[in-house]
């Protein structure tokens, strides 16, 4: 993944997504590889991206944004089958 642009700005996004925005960025170093780590977090997190308006599809846009690859947003996905299924998605 290449890193963001310097002073990277979340346009159109509120203070509380662009907050959860750059969480997620930060989260994403690893592709968002499943481990204990992500399996604790990345749930709740996008729980909390839900209930502030914040889709799968605008994350993963803005992600998309600033260079995380097709299989890295692929995983994004798999993170929400689990927060809204239980399990973590194919």
């Amino acid at each position: 993944m290449t890193p963001p642009p310097a002073g990277l700005s979340w346009i159109g996004f509120t203070k509380a997504q662009h907050d959860l925005l750059e969480t997620l960025h930060f989260i994403g170093n690893n592709g968002w590889d499943r481990n204990g780590q992500t399996d604790e977090m990345m749930p709740a997190l996008l729980g909390r991206a839900a209930a502030e308006e914040l889709s799968i599809a605008r994350i993963k846009e803005a992600m998309a944004a600033v260079g995380h690859s097709r299989t890295e947003l692929h995983q994004l996905d798999r993170w929400e089958s689990k927060r809204t299924t239980g399990k973590f998605g194919r």
